[in-house]
C-alpha cells in the first residue's frame, strides 16, 4: 500500500485488501488488490469500475472476503475527510489511509459511517 501510494503520488491511490475472518472475529488480510483511481486527483479517489470488477472477481475466485478499502492522502494527514465519509464503500469494511506528509508515511485505520468515524486497530505481521 505504501509503495503504491508513493508511486502514484501526487495523486491519491486506492485498492482493496482481502482475506479471511477467523472464528474469533479477527480478520487476516492475505491479498492486496490495487485499483485505478479514475478521478486522477490529489484530493479524491474514485475506483475505476473495470479495475473494481476485476478485483472483486479475483477475490471471489480466491474464496476471500473484502476486509478493507485503502487510499492515500498525498498532502494531508491520514484522517477521513468529508468526502471519504460521503463516498464510503461500506460500513462493514475497514478503511486504511496512507498519509504521505510524514517520513516514513503513516497508515491509520478507520471505521466509517456516512456522518462519523472512529479509529480501528490493525497489526502488520511479517510474511511467513
Amino acid at each position: 500500500m505504501v509503495a503504491q501510494a508513493q508511486a502514484e503520488s501526487p495523486l491519491e491511490c486506492c485498492g482493496l485488501l482481502a482475506g479471511t475472518i477467523g472464528t474469533d472475529g479477527t480478520a487476516r488480510a492475505t491479498g492486496r488488490y490495487p485499483l485505478v483511481n479514475a478521478a486522477a486527483s490529489p484530493v479524491r479517489f474514485e475506483s475505476d469500475p473495470r479495475s473494481m470488477f476485476d478485483a472483486v472477481r479475483a477475490i471471489a475466485r480466491a474464496g476471500l472476503d473484502i476486509l478493507a478499502v485503502y487510499h492515500s492522502h498525498p498532502t494531508s494527514p491520514p484522517v477521513p475527510s468529508r468526502t471519504d465519509l460521503a463516498e464510503n464503500y461500506s460500513e462493514a469494511v475497514m478503511t486504511l489511509i496512507v498519509g504521505l506528509t510524514t517520513d516514513p508515511p503513516t497508515v491509520r485505520a478507520w471505521w466509517l459511517t456516512a456522518t462519523a468515524y472512529r479509529e480501528g486497530e490493525f497489526v502488520v505481521v511479517p510474511a511467513e
